[in-house]
């Protein structure tokens, strides 16, 4: 028996000012999976992810959820049916932390009671404890701490996708290591499917199921992070499996020499 991929891309593109962001791109994204987009900038991940979501609308191919076309649904309701978490996290600096993570269940009318009660909830859950954060605004916070809020925001409607679009990439080293273990706690606890673009490998292999590999906007391979590395269909892909190994043996090296008794 064959099942419906939770979200399936088929010859996906994008065209603009004459040049293919996206081309041809044809790719399934299993329930409760977690894909990793990765490649270098410019080689479409970010335009694939908002395709999506439908910032942006392909010139060719389709999107389907849940083996519906994307389009059928007015794009307003479908980004309020899918999480999106940005890379500059996007908080309304006038609203408060729980304003902010309530947007969207807002907007569907939900019950008062009903969405204070899952503020609180996804506060605790990226371990911002509510009664200390509920009432700070964005400027009050760390970098981390908003991106927490961030993520908070994006799962607030209970989606059953989740697209995330290099979340943590301009944070420091420890605040992105400890995210970076709450969201991955995150996806296992709460099952989401996910789409998540990085351009490091090295947090595609500690994050994802399956890593999906783009260069100039094409498709080079998707599996996970042991085939990609054993059978590698190309020399970029080869490349890109071989940084982790290459980054470890470089620190394994340097710490060696410089540890000192």
């Amino acid at each position: 028996m064959t099942t419906t991929p939770a979200l399936e891309l088929v010859g996906l593109g994008r065209e603009q000012g004459g040049r293919r962001l996206v081309d041809d791109l044809s790719l399934g994204v299993a329930a409760g999976e977690l894909l990793a987009l990765v490649g270098a900038s410019g080689s479409g991940k970010t335009t694939t992810l908002k395709m999506i979501n439908r910032l942006v609308e392909p010139t060719s191919g389709t999107v389907r959820i849940e083996g519906h076309q994307h389009d059928e649904t007015p794009a307003h309701e479908l980004r309020r049916r899918i999480g999106y978490v940005f890379q500059q996290v996007g908080l309304f600096p006038h609203l408060t932390v729980a304003e902010n993570v309530a947007i969207t269940p807002s907007l569907l009318a939900w019950p008062r009671a009903r969405i204070d009660a899952r503020v609180d909830e996804l506060l605790a859950l990226v371990q911002l404890p509510p009664e200390r954060f509920r009432a700070r605004y964005p400027a009050e916070l760390s970098g981390g701490e908003q991106q927490r809020v961030g993520i908070a925001r994006a799962l607030a409607a209970e989606p059953r996708i989740v697209l995330l679009d290099e979340p943590f990439g301009a944070l420091d080293p420890l605040t992105r290591e400890s995210l970076q273990a709450a969201f991955g706690e995150l996806h296992r606890r709460l099952g989401f499917t996910a789409v998540f673009v990085t351009h490091d490998v090295v947090e595609a292999v500690l994050l994802a199921d399956r890593i999906a590999v783009l260069a100039h906007g094409r498709l080079l391979q998707v599996g996970t992070a042991e085939e990609l590395a054993r059978a590698p269909a190309t020399d970029e892909v080869a490349a890109l499996m071989a940084t982790p190994r290459r980054q470890a043996a470089a620190l394994a090296e340097r710490l060696g020499r410089d540890a000192r008794p």
